[in-house]
């Protein structure tokens, strides 16, 4: 007798789409629908939070063996940070050249098939060089694959903080495509005349003094006054003579506050402080490295270490730099601990100032 749950699975049968699949599908929806919607990746937050992360992982010193050194880079592991928050997701390519010696490849596109288990998955990676592309069949264990998070229905696609924070990131980008709009526009000073003379300098009685206007530089410029309608009388006349009007952007205030909230709205989704990059003092600024130091920094390591140890199939740790870990507060917890008789080495270990393994 065979239990209702043990029935043989449906298989389902998927295509996992890239990520160029992805762009491109969302841009053909985007157009359908009359709007282009303005794309997060191309704001000052995001490339903030991805270009703090990625010198982050590049100034991690690595521990393994030297081949490992060798391999894992600061050049790749920057990419890995960087791709994270931009992309969701991170892929390498494990390659040996022709001395024996162990590279990561960056791939751009990919697609992967197989079933539930990570471990049947292939994928059909492509690498792009100045002129020409590769692309290679291989099998999961080829490839250093790190992810930002996933949902359970699609494992094999990382998501990204934007994407999970899709409406704030959308508002923040719609935001400052707006004001950037607004900056674009056409700035000039525009005077009142009776009457332009064209463009034709030959017949354009005004030529002389728009070349004065346009020559001007700060200096001084005489204006004949338009009081007599240029011969025309007062009928003809402006209201005021020579009013020159600026037009040139004029957001709301509103907007600006919209765009500086969604700002950091956008910063604390990828894991960064908003006063890591705003203006604070000294002690939120600390605070705000050391939060994002544990809070971000070293879980992402963590998952990086775990999924170079698998693949490259030999230990790789990541050291960072101690000043983020508040040492001060760590250096008083250490010295009340062994003040109430804990053990040296418990209390260092207790207090963080040494991995338990040391």
């Amino acid at each position: 007798m065979r239990w209702p749950w043990s029935k043989t699975p449906r298989i389902e049968r998927r295509q996992s789409g890239g990520d160029f699949y992805d762009l491109v599908l969302a841009q053909i929806e985007a157009q359908a629908a009359g709007q282009a919607a303005a794309s997060s990746l191309r704001t000052a937050a995001v490339e903030a939070a991805s270009g703090a992360l990625s010198r982050a992982f590049a100034s991690a010193m690595v521990e393994g063996p030297d081949w490992v050194q060798e391999s894992v880079t600061p050049g790749v592991l920057g990419q890995i940070g960087r791709d994270l928050i931009r992309k969701g997701d991170s892929m390498h390519r494990i390659m040996i050249d022709l001395d024996g010696m162990v590279k990561l490849i960056p791939v751009d596109q990919w697609y992967w098939e197989g079933g539930h288990d990570p471990a049947s998955w292939t994928v059909r990676a492509t690498a792009y060089g100045p002129s020409t592309s590769a692309t290679w069949h291989l099998s999961a264990s080829a490839v250093v694959f790190v992810r930002w998070g996933s949902s359970p229905g699609t494992p094999y696609v990382g998501t990204g903080p934007t994407t999970w924070a899709s409406l704030t990131a959308k508002l923040q980008s719609e935001t400052e495509r707006s004001l950037a709009d607004e900056a674009g526009g056409p700035i000039a000073q525009l005077l009142a005349i009776p009457q332009d003379g064209g463009e034709d300098d030959a017949d354009d009685s005004l030529a002389p003094m728009k070349a004065g206007i346009a020559k001007a530089r700060g200096k001084a410029v005489l204006l004949e006054t338009t009081n007599a309608g240029w011969g025309d009388g007062k009928v003809a006349a402006p209201q005021r003579d020579w009013v020159a009007n600026r037009l040139g952007p004029k957001p709301p205030e509103a907007m600006a506050m919209i765009q500086k909230q969604s700002f950091e709205a956008v910063l604390a989704a990828c894991g960064c402080p908003p006063s890591l990059f705003v203006d604070s003092d000294g002690t939120a600024q600390r605070e705000a490295v050391r939060r994002w130091h544990l809070g971000t920094v070293m879980p992402l390591a963590r998952i990086v270490e775990h999924e170079l140890s698998d693949k490259l199939d030999t230990p790789v740790k990541l050291v960072f730099d101690n000043y983020p870990l508040d040492l001060a507060g760590r250096a008083q917890a250490f010295q009340k601990l062994v003040a109430g008789g804990v053990a040296v080495n418990e209390a260092l270990v207790t207090s963080g100032l040494m991995a338990a393994d040391e």
